[in-house]
Order: C-alpha cells, then structure tokens, then sequence
C-alpha cells in the first residue's frame, strides 16, 4: 500500500478583500507544497469570502476558471509537481458560479461548480448542471466536491436528476477533495465528511475556514480522514490559519 502526503488548508479569509486573501492562501499554499503534499486543497470561495449578498458584490471577486488567481498557483504547482484545489467565484457565459478549480503540473487540470446550494449561494450563485471530473494526481483519481455536494448526491431539481445518481460512485475515486464552509456549531470531524470517506471508499481531504463573517461562524477542523477512517487532524479545537497533514492511502 502507498500513502501519499496531502494538505488541508485552513484560514479566515476577508469578505471581498480578494488580493489580501489571495496571498495568504498563495504562503500557505507554498508552505504545503514544500513539505511535499501532493494534493493540497484550499477552502470553498477562499478568495472572495463565503457571505456574498448580491451579484454585484459576487462580480467584484468574480474570475474566469484560468484567470488572475489560478494563475497565482500555477508556478507553485509545476515547481512541486502537486495538484491545487482553490474555491473562488466563477464568472462562465455571463453566470457566477461557487466553484474549484484543479491546478496541476500541466495548469488547469480540472474545474468543479456547486450543484446543491447553501445560505448566501442563493443570493448570487447559478447551481451547476455540469458532471463533476476526475483528475488524475500523484494521489491517485481527485475527485472534488463543494460543501453541501458533500451528499454526493444532485439535488431534485437537477435537470438529470435520478435519485440512485452519485457524484462519486464507490471505487471510482482514490481520494476527494472537499472545499467547506461549515458552520461551528457542531463537533469536528463532522460524520458527514466520515461518511462520504466511507461512501466512495475514499480518502477524503477536508479544507474548512475559521472566523466570523457577518452572521456566520466557521470553526475550521480541517482534517484528512484516510480510506480507513484514520484521521489526521489538529482536533476539534483548532481554530486557527494553518496547514493540516496526512497521508492518503494508494
């Protein structure tokens, strides 16, 4: 069996300040990549912050899937030779999506949109109709799934919707990338995340933020849970900006 070294990464990232967000994921990104993480994923909508109240608000932060902020990674990616999962707003034939994009060795290897909508979603973001990829990494098939997709399942007003339908079939994937804003009410890691591992028969790596944006908390508990259910975490209580490492299973 060969296991591989992934990273979750954690911060508070600051509503609609999209340059100051962007360097720090860009240092916490290098500081994973130097340690030799393969996969290295990043917070849902870390660039532009999660509560986005308007379209207008969602535009200001917005990008298409190959511009200025995937293009901060891509140096990173091909000096490392690891993969790069990034949550930002999506502008795509005039609609906004709740995206991650997937930066490899070779650039954008792979793009994501949220299908199952959450809270301020609602106010700005299109809910995709598109099927999730696979990418192929050092750690094997990355999938990718964004917060509430953590289901696995489309939701019933999917235009293809079939209620046996999942985004990742048991075995059709090594490992899944899971880009969170989850909330802080709960205690981490939360059974939805070790049933997704056990679902897909996967490794998961989950990246949550921290912090308090207008009326929301988000506790952090980033974590890479092993197809085996072995955990790699800081704990429950670990709230700040960091890098979280473990091994994925081959």
């Amino acid at each position: 069996m060969l296991q591989i070294i992934a990273a979750a990464i954690q911060f508070e990232p600051k509503l609609l300040e999209v340059h100051e967000n962007l360097g720090t994921a860009v240092q916490l990104t290098h500081e994973a990549a130097a340690k030799g993480a393969a996969v290295i994923v990043l917070p849902e909508l870390c660039i532009s912050g999660y509560t986005l109240q308007s379209p207008s608000e969602a535009m200001g932060c917005a990008q298409t899937r190959d511009g200025y902020q995937t293009q901060a990674f891509m140096k990173i990616a091909e000096n490392h030779n690891c993969h790069i999962v990034l949550g930002y707003v999506e502008l795509r034939e005039g609609n906004l999506y709740n995206s991650a994009v997937t930066i490899g060795p070779r650039g954008v290897e792979g793009n994501v949109q949220k299908h199952n909508l959450w809270a301020n979603d609602y106010l700005w973001a299109t809910p995709s109709e598109q099927i999730n990829p696979c990418v192929v990494t050092r750690a094997g098939r990355l999938g990718t799934l964004i917060c509430r997709d953590s289901m696995n399942n489309y939701r019933n007003s999917y235009k293809f919707y079939n209620e046996g339908h999942r985004f990742y079939k048991k075995g059709s994937v090594d490992t899944v990338a899971l880009l969170t804003n989850w909330s802080g009410d709960y205690g981490y890691p939360d059974s939805c995340w070790v049933d997704l591992a056990e679902q897909t028969s996967a490794n998961v790596i989950v990246s949550n933020r921290v912090g308090k944006e207008r009326d929301l908390n988000f506790k952090g508990g980033s974590c890479v849970i092993d197809k085996n259910r072995k955990i790699w975490s800081n704990g429950s209580s670990f709230t700040e900006a960091a890098v979280v490492g473990g091994m994925v299973l081959l």
